[in-house]
């Protein structure tokens, strides 16, 4: 079975937050799917968390990047057509309609944590997981 994950949930994982316990166990067996642009993601997401001075450790940003690049991705291209046609539609960044795009063109379950991609998967289609949790 292939899972569709987005930033919030590898985030979730590698900052080992308490949604990383859904994650880890949807994903048992799983193959983990992820738009192309994952990393780029990830990333930035670390250093807002250096910004916001969640991470004051220079080496512990570095580690969690090496925790995500441990995780073994399936990565997928994008459609960016369809990207904007998504991000068009909900007035949604491009950054979230890849995700949802790459879901419902694989027709793969989407895990996130992130309570307006929810919301928009759930409308255009896309089998959405991920509990009760409000999101990072």
């Amino acid at each position: 079975m292939e899972i569709l994950l987005d930033a919030s949930a590898i985030m979730a994982v590698i900052a080992d937050e308490v949604e990383g316990e859904i994650v880890i166990n949807y994903t048992k067996g799983a193959v983990i799917v992820s738009p192309n642009v994952i990393a780029f993601e990830i990333a930035n997401a670390l250093t807002k968390m250096m910004k916001k001075k969640i991470i004051d450790d220079r080496e512990k940003i570095i580690n969690l990047i090496k925790i995500f690049k441990q995780i073994p991705v399936k990565l997928v291209e994008v459609n960016l057509e369809k990207t904007l046609e998504i991000a068009w539609d909900h007035k949604i960044y491009a950054y979230d309609a890849y995700y949802l795009e790459v879901a419902k063109r694989l027709n793969l379950p989407l895990l996130t944590f992130d309570g307006e991609m929810k919301k928009i998967g759930r409308k255009i289609g896309i089998e959405i997981l991920g509990g009760t949790y409000a999101g990072i």
